[in-house]
């Protein structure tokens, strides 16, 4: 076979044996044409994972099988992203964690994307296998050469908008192909097999990205590294489709390729079915099976008891490690499907039963994408400091503002949450000018050590606008053409002339924390 024409996966075994060529084997893997390494997977990748997922669907109990390992999929992703959110934010602040990634030697970063693979990768065999969909993102030679694409894929990863538990649904990195492939089902009447099986592409997919990210982020930072625990799910490992699959993807190849590259894929699909049948058996035999509901594996010396009326009614396995998870497990949503056949639509996970209080500032919308910095800010107002209305930053402290006069608070809130949400450059604009109007306006700002420009620095690493001075300077113009001189953050916000006029001098509340406190009550999320 030429590497060249058409690339074959390596074994997992020689990610252990033999970390470099086992890497050099996957860069071999996508097709080269006119020089360059191509995507040409997806296709094909598509029609085995459809027809994969529709043999394993047969049946009731194969098909409750596969949506809670679907399920299961998509739960840990959002388990990770919430977790390397957790850990990446704080590091945003002041560069920090920018300046360790990009001063490590490109072999160094190198080493650490590699080392993430490989436990992520002899760890769990279907990521290995998920590699083929990561043409862009996890090739180590590219991690090297780039150290920004490392930073841009742990932004793209991380929650918009954390809170203390884990997100419903994950955020997917963007990739030109899958994306096309993920419009074009919902634009179609897709069957439930399709939608499987892509929901299983793009979560292995993204879980094998944010594993490494989380890996390497924890790596650069000094931390513990992370680990994945394989568990099964369903009674009986998953039949080999690989003759069921040769016929689709051979058409394909043949009506694109010629007959010759048709029958060379043929026989390497052969070869690959009997390894992934390989890899089922072991998974089957040597993982362990978890509770449901902290995921801690069961051992030898304690047998996990399980949820009585789902083995009765349909032999489906659901274990508790103790009564706690067991009741934890019944209101997260296990009561609406015990002693059920799972269907679509349990993928989506349901509203819960108490609704926490909405936070001050929204989920990003329309396309727009917070910085970790911004992140931080947002997480920081919604979740820890309820009674305040912004953070600035200082070299060791952190300065909490609140306004006390209920008009000013509410033109302030509403221009802050309008730039947060949609990164809106008017918004951030005069934003920024009221925080310079702020600052020399009040004594107390000056006193404790806040400086203008660090402060625009702020917003600039928040919101990455280059021209964010120019557009204070665009308000303090707007301000002075204002009859009554108002901020446009307060003409805007609806205060009239006498309002303005008459605050009282306790406007502005002003609060300091030092920086170490701050972090270890972030580290709890």
């Amino acid at each position: 076979m030429n590497p060249d024409t058409l690339g074959v996966p390596p074994d997992i075994q020689l990610a252990s044996s033999d970390p470099l060529a086992w890497e050099e084997r996957w860069q071999q893997v996508f097709p080269v044409v006119n020089g360059q390494r191509t995507f040409a997977l997806p296709p094909a990748a598509w029609t085995v994972r459809t027809l994969a997922t529709s043999t394993n669907m047969q049946g009731p109990k194969h098909r409750d099988d596969v949506i809670r390992c679907t399920r299961s999929l998509r739960k840990t992703l959002c388990d990770i992203q919430a977790k390397l959110t957790s850990i990446a934010v704080p590091f945003f602040l002041g560069n920090d964690l920018q300046d360790r990634w990009m001063s490590a030697a490109p072999s160094r970063r190198g080493e650490i994307i590699l080392a993430g693979l490989i436990a992520a990768c002899t760890t769990v065999p279907s990521l290995h296998d998920a590699r083929w969909f990561c043409d862009k993102e996890m090739r180590v030679e590219s991690h090297r050469q780039n150290g920004r694409l490392f930073l841009d894929l742990l932004e793209e990863m991380m929650v918009q908008n954390p809170t203390a538990a884990s997100p419903d649904t994950p955020t997917y990195v963007a990739h030109p192909v899958w994306d096309a492939i993920a419009a074009d089902q919902q634009a179609s009447n897709a069957t439930i097999c399709e939608k499987i099986a892509l929901a299983d592409i793009l979560s292995e997919r993204n879980l094998l990205i944010g594993f490494v990210i989380h890996f390497a982020l924890c790596s650069i930072l000094g931390l513990p590294t992370p680990e994945l625990i394989q568990t099964k799910i369903g009674s009986k490992p998953g039949k080999s489709a690989q003759y069921h699959l040769m016929h689709p993807i051979q058409a394909e190849l043949r009506t694109v390729c010629g007959e010759a590259t048709a029958q060379e894929f043929g026989e390497i699909a052969r070869q690959l079915g009997k390894g992934v049948d390989a890899q089922r058996r072991e998974v089957y035999a040597t993982g362990k099976r978890s509770c449901q509901t902290c995921l801690k594996p069961n051992d030898t010396t304690k047998k996990y008891p399980r949820c009585k009326r789902c083995w009765d009614t349909m032999k489906r396995e659901v274990l508790y490690c103790s009564s706690e998870c067991q009741k934890v497990d019944w209101k997260a949503g296990h009561k609406n499907e015990c002693g059920k056949w799972l269907q679509l639509e349990d993928l989506t996970p349901s509203a819960p039963e108490q609704h926490s209080p909405e936070p001050k500032i929204g989920p990003p919308v329309s396309g727009f994408k917070r910085s970790g910095a911004l992140i931080f800010q947002v997480s920081h107002l919604n979740q820890l400091s309820p009674d305040y209305d912004y953070i600035i930053l200082l070299e060791y402290d952190r300065v909490y503002v609140s306004f006390s006069h209920p008009p000013i608070r509410a033109a302030f809130c509403a221009c802050r949450n309008k730039a947060m949400t949609t990164g809106d450059r008017r918004a951030v604009g005069m934003l920024a000018h009221f925080l310079l109007f702020m600052y020399y306006h009040h004594p107390r700002l000056q006193q404790i050590g806040v400086v203008p420009g660090a402060m625009l620095g702020q917003m600039l690493t928040e919101f990455e606008f280059p021209d964010i001075l120019r557009a204070a300077n665009e308000m303090e113009q707007r301000m002075y053409l204002d009859e009554g001189q108002r901020p446009p953050l307060i003409l805007d916000g609806g205060v009239s002339v006498a309002e303005w006029n008459a605050i009282p001098s306790t406007w502005l509340d002003v609060g300091v924390v030092p920086l170490f406190e701050l972090g270890s009550v972030y580290a709890n999320l």
